[in-house]
């Protein structure tokens, strides 16, 4: 083994373009010098000859995020060629939440299967060994999210962007137990204009070079630490919230998450997905998605969370987005968190009371260019310092050295 340059086998799911960080870590892993790598898309059954010989002769084999996040289905006709591998396994993994269309139990089950020697959590190493502890070889690393300088860059200068505050996200479901997202989006997008705010939020998913562009756009953006206060290994609250959703449902046909048909449409192309996602969102054929988004949050909070006991670990983290922005030196607004003790309130990003009740001395700090100059360019060179892509790989390529 040359340890300088391990030969490592990258595999990753090749299914959509609107979640940048799936590109972004398999850019990383390409770019690196002391990984010499070889990328299969798991979508692609035509290469899983070519990923079972490989699998047999490298050092290294990882799974991206995408491998795992959104479902496991792609995964599973690999799992052999995981089994009998010579080197060492390591897995990342996506949505470490729990999710009516993405359980962690299914993570779990294909991780007790394929053994990896080490799972990567995007969350802090406490929440990480809670969910996947006992299913590491040797153990759970914490390896969080990253900027990519190639991709998200400031080429616009704060002054002369067009928008003060701009997002682009999908809104969370009742299912976490969780609503500052929503509620953050929802207080500026009812305050913003009579705060005389140019705003532009929308739940619209777009491709990295059009994130990235957008965010050129924005003197600001609004986000909050990624995840929930409420992690499970068996995912049996958000069972009993679908069983509680499909007595409201009765009578109605709603095609479920992780059917069959759901496992087709996951295939088709972006534009159709979105068609027959919008086709199915009303009318006597729904799709479990747009119901689930339809649940009222206050109700299934005072349902199922109101009186639930929270773990003692700290389940939320930093997102790819966090270091997006930071990337295109776009100011972040956002409640304050530990973002895995990466960011820092008043030094990285403007913090907001989850009251609000700061907000104006939130919109004084942010009116003021010289401030909000300061700002994004601190958290700009701390980030390139020590948080890029490359700083990941090498922390990497640290742990599997180091067994």
């Amino acid at each position: 083994m040359d340890v300088s340059r391990l030969k490592t086998l990258v595999l990753y799911a090749n299914y959509t373009t609107r979640l940048s960080y799936y590109d972004d870590w398999l850019d990383a892993f390409r770019r690196s010098a002391q990984f010499d790598v070889k990328a299969v898309n798991i979508c692609n059954r035509f290469e899983l000859g070519d990923a079972g010989s490989l699998a047999r002769e490298v050092d290294l084999v990882v799974l991206l995020h995408s491998t795992n996040a959104d479902t496991v289905e792609y995964l599973k006709p690999f799992i052999p060629l995981l089994q009998s591998r010579r080197g060492l396994l390591l897995s990342f993994v996506g949505n470490e939440v729990n999710l009516p269309g993405a359980p962690i139990d299914d993570k779990r089950k294909l991780f007790s299967k394929i053994e990896p020697d080490f799972i990567a959590t995007q969350l802090p190493l406490e929440a990480g060994q809670f969910l996947f502890g006992d299913l590491a070889r040797r153990r759970v690393v914490s390896i969080p999210h990253a900027l990519n300088p190639e991709a998200f860059v400031p080429k616009v200068p704060q002054r002369i962007r067009d928008i003060d505050i701009g997002v682009r996200s999908v809104r969370y479901l009742a299912h976490l137990g969780d609503d500052d997202r929503n509620r953050l989006y929802d207080y500026f997008l009812v305050n913003g204009q009579a705060r005389s705010l140019i705003i532009d939020i929308s739940t619209e998913r777009l491709e990295r070079r059009r994130w990235a562009a957008f965010l050129n756009r924005c003197r600001g953006t609004l986000s909050t630490e990624a995840g929930s206060w409420f992690l499970e290994r068996d995912d049996r609250t958000v069972e009993a919230i679908r069983a509680w959703t499909s007595e409201r449902m009765r009578g109605r046909f709603v095609i479920r998450n992780n059917s069959v048909l759901q496992r087709l449409g996951h295939k088709l192309p972006w534009g159709m997905r979105l068609f027959i996602k919008k086709l199915l969102g009303h009318g006597p054929l729904r799709h479990e998605s747009s119901v689930t988004a339809e649940l009222p949050y206050a109700e299934v909070y005072d349902r199922f969370f109101r009186n639930y006991q929270r773990p003692s670990f700290y389940g939320k983290c930093v997102s790819s987005r966090h270091f997006d922005a930071v990337g295109t030196k776009t100011c972040q607004i956002m409640f304050p968190g530990r973002f895995n003790d990466i960011f820092r309130q008043g030094e990285h990003y403007i913090a907001i009371a989850s009251d609000f009740s700061n907000i104006d001395e939130v919109i004084e700090k942010f009116r003021d260019e010289d401030f909000r100059t300061r700002l994004v360019d601190r958290a700009y060179d701390y980030v390139r310092d020590a948080h890029t892509y490359s700083h990941r790989m090498a922390a990497v390529h640290s742990v599997v050295i180091a067994a």
